[in-house]
């Protein structure tokens, strides 16, 4: 045998076991995810779209609950998880998807029930995030300090407080490590814009940040 048809050979059977495996997560995950999750966020809920949120271990009580949300008339149907504005134009700048997208969410969770919701969530829950990105190394130590310190003269809570020292989440409080810069910009906007009736607390946190803040914040949040 040739070294080079051996090598040839250790090759394709590296990639044969990598599609293997590849397929075999895909089989194992539950049918909610693999049929409509996986389109915008991932089979591992890592998602490669700037403007979708990444959900891999992300607090499944949280995210059940931000799935159910959307069938909440009386309420703003989701939070800084869920909320993409509508957009007729389809520009996906800004966390913003289209409007055929939303409609597309909320039928999912409108055609599911709670205990396929719950598979989906707990399947994500379960899921290794992706490494972080790195970026703007200034803008990146910008949002380090406003993470762990906050803004004390702008009454800027640090976001270590609710989120954990590592953003990995604590308690109710969503996992922010690694998650899309783009999409984490555009949740703080709406917060401090006081689009997040059920969610006072972020309002308060946030109203005095500004557009440069948040995006420092964003920034250093998906380098972790």
């Amino acid at each position: 045998m040739s070294k080079s048809f051996a090598n040839s050979t250790a090759v394709a059977l590296l990639c044969i076991l990598a599609s293997s495996a590849t397929a075999q997560k895909r089989w194992d995950a539950p049918k909610i995810v693999t049929t409509y999750c996986s389109g915008c966020h991932g089979v591992d809920g890592n998602t490669r779209l700037p403007y979708f949120p990444k959900l891999a271990g992300l607090n499944a009580v949280y995210a059940e609950k931000k799935m159910t949300a959307f069938n909440e008339p009386s309420s703003p149907p989701v939070d800084e998880l869920f909320w993409w504005a509508l957009k007729v134009s389809g520009s996906k700048k800004g966390a913003n998807v289209t409007r055929q997208e939303r409609m597309n969410m909320e039928g999912v969770v409108h055609a599911e029930n709670s205990g396929e919701l719950k598979e989906a969530a707990d399947w994500y829950a379960k899921q290794s995030p992706a490494s972080g990105h790195s970026g703007n190394k200034a803008l990146i130590a910008q949002g380090k300090v406003l993470f762990e310190k906050g803004i004390p003269e702008q009454k800027v809570l640090a976001c270590a407080t609710c989120h954990g020292p590592d953003a990995a989440g604590k308690g109710i409080a969503p996992r922010l490590a690694g998650q899309n810069a783009e999409y984490t910009e555009d949740q703080l906007d709406k917060f401090s814009r006081g689009d997040r009736r059920h969610a006072p607390e972020m309002t308060m946190v946030t109203r005095d940040l500004d557009a440069g803040q948040a995006r420092a914040a964003a920034a250093y949040l998906q380098s972790r």
